[in-house]
């Protein structure tokens, strides 16, 4: 326990450092030099955003070829054809969300930032970058679903033709994402991250290896892992009802191959960063994850009409229509409740309620941290009396000796 302790301040101290020193180069810095990082960083972004409308457009084409060849015959296709059409927005949705995080942390290292800056840009860019695939499938499939271009689908409300039962075929979108995830987690790590160890352990003279190096622990890339999947989790929930299962033994099956690709094939990472600082910075990451995913799910819920031929929504136009509905066969007192709670009576006086306990603990947090400051400078003055005073001490002790 005491190592521990001791490494997790020798750790805290290594960060204290690290951010004094990039302060210390920021102020230092000529006005050329501001010039020419900021000039870089506008030319890198710029980078970033071509590299993620290239991988829109790429699932947008590929999840528009997939639903229109999806109704193919299987006698025309070739071996493996229908598989892969079946399975062309997964996998390209996967090779982005593989191929960008890597592209992603090569340019943040020309940027310049602080350690703990470094990581919350790189996560956000990731973050961005595998939640608004998501949502580009969803939307993508929303707009297929949707159009029409005959009576009968613009009776039914919903392209019937092509999507008989369209819930099932986002269900299975989602599902088809939640397992390409695991197996490309658990390939990487077992035919990448393993023979990598093995070559840098056992051929360490060529030079190739040592540039490439051991495998580096990359917290963003697993934070935003768990992120990416748990978003999945979410929209696929109301689609497919036994996903979470799926999602919680690939969570388990992925923790314990972390675990072992962590221990055995990586190294630390080098520049340090306090993660104390970023603890709140991953939760709002999740919180995104879920505003992403009610979105899809609203729309779908209260705009696109139910399907027609298969699930439990078939007699209801829209899935929200069966709230209402199940509301209207409970008891009066109860229904008088639930008609109060959902006024603008009882959500105004909430809303207000919930707004100054949001302002007390944002006002106790400040307090919190001038406290924090306070003891911080508290701490730093008696460090300098102390050494003032075995200075004194040294200085008294060397006069007695002469």
């Amino acid at each position: 326990m005491a190592e521990l302790k001791h490494s997790s301040l020798r750790y805290e101290l290594r960060a204290d450092l690290e951010e004094e020193r990039i302060r210390q180069k920021i102020a230092e810095r000529t006005s050329g030099e501001t010039i020419r990082i900021y000039s870089l960083r506008l030319f890198l972004n710029c980078i970033v955003l071509a590299v993620l409308v290239t991988c829109f457009y790429a699932i947008y084409r590929a999840t528009i070829f997939s639903q229109e060849h999806m109704k193919k015959e299987i006698d025309k296709m070739v071996f493996g054809e229908n598989l892969l059409i079946l399975y062309l927005p997964s996998i390209v949705i996967t090779l982005a969300n593989f191929i960008t995080p890597m592209i992603f942390a090569r340019i943040i290292h020309y940027e310049d930032y602080s350690p703990g800056f470094e990581i919350r840009l790189t996560i956000l860019r990731c973050v961005f970058m595998r939640l608004a695939t998501i949502c580009v499938l969803v939307f993508t499939l929303g707009s297929k679903i949707t159009s029409c271009d005959n009576s009968s689908c613009e009776l039914c409300g919903y392209n019937q033709k092509l999507y008989p039962c369209w819930e099932t075929q986002v269900g299975q979108e989602m599902y088809k994402l939640m397992i390409f995830d695991l197996i490309i987690t658990m390939a990487v790590t077992l035919f990448v991250d393993f023979p990598r160890k093995l070559l840098v352990t056992y051929c360490s003279s060529w030079k190739l290896l040592q540039c490439w190096g051991q495998q580096e622990f990359s917290i963003p890339d697993n934070v935003l892992g768990m992120v990416y999947g748990q978003t999945i989790c979410w929209i696929g929930a109301f689609f497919s009802p036994l996903l979470p299962a799926v999602a919680t033994l690939k969570f388990i099956i992925i923790f314990y191959v972390k675990e072992m690709s962590l221990l055995h094939t990586c190294r630390p990472s080098p520049r340090q960063f306090r993660a104390s600082n970023s603890n709140f910075f991953f939760l709002l990451v999740l919180l995104i994850g879920l505003c992403l995913a009610i979105i899809p799910l609203t729309i779908s819920m209260a705009h696109i009409s139910s399907s027609k031929a298969c699930g439990p929504f078939i007699n209801f136009n829209t899935t929200w229509e069966v709230v209402p509905s199940m509301v209207g066969t409970l008891p009066s007192s109860l229904q008088s409740l639930l008609h109060g709670v959902m006024s603008e009576a009882f959500a105004v006086p909430f809303f207000m309620i919930i707004c100054l306990v949001m302002f007390y603990f944002i006002a106790l947090a400040g307090a919190h941290k001038r406290v924090v400051i306070q003891l911080r400078e508290q701490l730093s003055l008696e460090s300098r009396d102390k050494r003032y005073l075995i200075q004194k001490l040294t200085e008294a002790q060397g006069d007695v000796r002469q």
